[in-house]
């Protein structure tokens, strides 16, 4: 063996080692049966399924790609063209949703896309049922279809190598090499009718196909072995057989990781399995017939330049009748021929080795929802004031043992939702806070939602960063309420110290709520970086929904180094619209401004609100409500005013909310509920309560509890 040629076997082997190893991470996470971006449709109100999809996109390795869709029969006709693998139709009357699959049945992919979806949903506490776009029939193995043309003219070729020697010495034989490929190529087109899953007018393309894939490998081959000899088998196994080797464990290029599934449609078994699926699912399989095309014609083409190689270096060409040295005898050459099939034999049994079982998971088992409530605590009727606090001191759920703020919004079914800052729970004997927690009322009956883990009903950002409720407020629509909350993101600052935080900025959190159903986080979003700037308005603090708009009022306190309320800015957004800062307009005093640092003050930070409070309408006229000078003071004020932009009157105060240093009790925060056993010229109010000593609080729960009483509203 020459020098060079010795050289050209050694690359060759160097390239199918190369692509043995780099194929084994892609066999092994296709072994997995996971999608990898697989397109799918959120079918569902815009304002629901968007931030959902976007969800989607970001969950970890990305088994989706997700677009939202509001019309569930452009959706289908989307999945019935293949333009998306699935579509899920979110049901916002219950916690189930509907997954339709396409009616031609992959079983990998169809098992991977239902086990990836049902996680989804188990995410945010869903299930879903799966149902066919049509009738289902099962489709051709493309995948076993596009590797056996290819390694039926490869294989093709080894035979003929065998038979007749490395190279057609003379135009005839080369000719008649190309007849015997061309021969197998009308085989495989012969048998395309015969296939499952392979009917009517897709016969004739899947037989033109298979034809030409056949012809692209073999034709591939022998213009590798004319130009390269033993390096070019080599090179062959590599590109035609094990490059897309993943295509066979996977079932589906989806099911392959990040560059695998575009790789394989490059080579000649994946066009040929493309174009196998195209055309059995009713589409054209256009692409691949070009591509390989392309590569048969290109190999023929080699094949013409090289004049058949051996044409050259036969001994007539040579002038001495031996073969030149760069040219190996029939029997050295079937030697090393069997070398190369002993090389594939090792390195198939290698990945066979190599490669881990699948997980084995069945597509088909159920999901349970991890979207609860806890079991009805009964309250007995609420009727006054009285019932009202006789209910805050019942020992109720361990999943709510107390907590702070209790801002509320009635639901369209008559229920009422609660959400709390700073939650106790005691559970499995371990008492422990978590950042927030929400109630569903219902007549007789109090209900506290726990998320899966059973931890913040609006997670933690981390370990340091928790968000406190501040307003909440609903959006009815057809079969389900959207459910806005605002809320502003703590930072621990010591974890020793119940007092240990800091206000790093607001952010908006968006609940579905189906008619009698448990609430669902949609999304959460955090408004403006870090920053524990308190000139910095904290929108949020009181929302109120009135004319189409959600008007979103923040309060700041000046940086002056002694003690003040805070002051008040107000900014409106359409409730389509609240998870899109940039949306979002502010009040400079006499228009809405892009600008939020030109918000006016409608109420000044001397003398001024509570960092949280209340802001509602009655009869026309618009009422602030809060804690004048927050923990400095102990008046209730309204402030009042003909508009949402004010401008805002202090009024006399309606009540005194002192706190108790002799005790150490904090009473603090008062929201007014208006729709809350509303009469005429008054209204209900709470407060929260907390003591400075936080074990007091653990020894008693009770003690961190809201307390109510009704309040006149001012007179004209």
């Amino acid at each position: 063996m020459s020098t060079r040629r010795r050289l050209r076997t050694i690359a060759g082997l160097v390239v199918l080692l190369g692509a043995l190893l780099a194929v084994l991470p892609a066999l092994d996470d296709a072994a997995a049966g996971r999608t990898h971006r697989a397109p799918v449709l959120l079918v569902g109100p815009e304002v629901v399924v968007g931030p959902l999809a976007d969800d989607v996109d970001a969950l970890p390795d990305a088994p989706f790609d997700a677009a939202p869709a509001d019309d569930r029969a452009a959706a289908e006709r989307a999945l019935a063209d293949g333009d998306v693998v699935a579509v899920v139709v979110v049901d916002l009357r219950s916690t189930e949703d509907t997954l339709l699959l396409p009616r031609l049945r992959t079983p990998e992919l169809d098992r991977a896309l239902v086990r990836e979806v049902r996680a989804a949903e188990e995410r945010r506490g869903r299930t879903v049922t799966v149902e066919r776009a049509g009738p289902a029939r099962d489709a051709p193995a493309y995948d076993v279809l596009g590797l056996a043309a290819a390694a039926g003219g490869f294989v093709l070729v080894l035979v003929v190598s065998l038979v007749w020697g490395p190279f057609a010495r003379t135009l005839p034989r080369g000719l008649l090499r190309l007849v015997a490929v061309g021969a197998l190529a009308a085989v495989a087109a012969g048998l395309a009718p015969l296939l499952p899953g392979v009917l009517g007018s897709a016969a004739a393309e899947v037989a033109a196909v298979l034809a030409l894939g056949v012809l692209a490998a073999g034709l591939l081959t022998l213009a590798l072995e004319a130009f390269l000899g033993l390096a070019g088998l080599l090179i062959g196994a590599a590109v035609l057989l094990v490059l897309p080797a993943p295509l066979l464990v996977a079932d589906d290029p989806l099911l392959l990781p990040g560059p695998w599934a575009d790789l394989v449609r490059w080579t000649s078994a994946g066009a040929a399995a493309e174009g196998v699926r195209d055309a059995a699912a009713g589409g054209g399989p256009g692409r691949a017939l070009w591509f390989l095309g392309a590569v048969a014609a290109t190999g023929l083409l080699v094949l013409a330049l090289t004049r058949f190689d051996g044409v050259r270096h036969s001994p007539a060409a040579t002038g001495s009748g031996r073969p030149a040295d760069d040219v190996p005898t029939s029997g050295r050459w079937r030697i090393q021929l069997v070398a190369v099939l002993a090389a594939l034999a090792a390195g198939t049994v290698l990945t066979l080795t190599l490669l881990p079982g699948a997980d084995g998971a069945d597509g088909d088992t159920a999901y349970p929802s991890l979207a609860s409530a806890t079991t009805c605590e009964p309250t007995g009727p609420v009727r006054t004031v009285a019932d009202l606090n006789r209910i805050t001191e019942l020992r109720g759920s361990p999943q709510f043992r107390g907590g702070d703020v209790g801002a509320q919004a009635e639901l369209q079914d008559g229920r009422r939702l609660w959400v709390f800052g700073d939650t106790l729970r005691g559970t499995g004997g371990e008492e422990r806070f978590v950042r927030n927690s929400m109630l569903v009322v219902e007549p007789g009956c109090l209900r506290v939602v726990v998320p899966a883990g059973g931890g913040a009903v609006i997670p933690d950002r981390d370990r340091e960063v928790g968000y406190w409720p501040m307003s909440v407020v609903v959006d009815g629509r057809p079969g389900y309420d959207l459910v806005t909350v605002t809320a502003q993101r703590v930072r621990s600052t010591d974890r020793d110290d119940a007092f240990g935080f800091e206000n790093i900025g607001p952010a908006v959190a968006l609940f579905v709520v189906p008619e009698g159903g448990t609430p669902q986080l949609v999304e959460r979003v955090d408004v403006g970086p870090d920053s524990a700037d308190t000139t910095r308005p904290m929108w949020g603090a009181a929302a109120e929904r009135r004319d189409g708009w959600l008007h979103l009022y923040g309060t700041a306190r000046p940086d002056t180094g002694m003690p003040t309320g805070f002051s008040l800015q107000v900014a409106r957004v359409r409730p389509d619209d609240v998870l899109e800062p940039d949306r979002w307009r502010y009040w400079d005093g006499t228009a809405w401004v892009r600008d939020p640092t030109a918000a006016a003050e409608l109420v000044p930070a001397a003398g001024g609100t509570s960092q949280t409070l209340s802001v509602f309408e009655r009869d026309g006229r618009w009422y602030a409500f809060s804690k004048r000078d927050e923990f400095l003071g102990s008046d209730l004020v309204f402030w009042t005013a003909p508009a949402p932009t004010g401008p805002f009157t202090a009024q006399p105060p309606v009540a005194e909310l002192p706190s108790d240093s002799t005790t150490g009790e904090l009473r603090y925060m008062p929201l007014a509920h208006p729709g809350l056993l509303p009469r005429p010229r008054s209204v209900v109010v709470s407060y929260s309560r907390n003591r400075t000593d936080i074990g007091e609080v653990l020894d008693d729960p009770l003690l961190y509890r809201p307390r109510f009483l009704r309040v006149p509203l001012p007179v004209d």
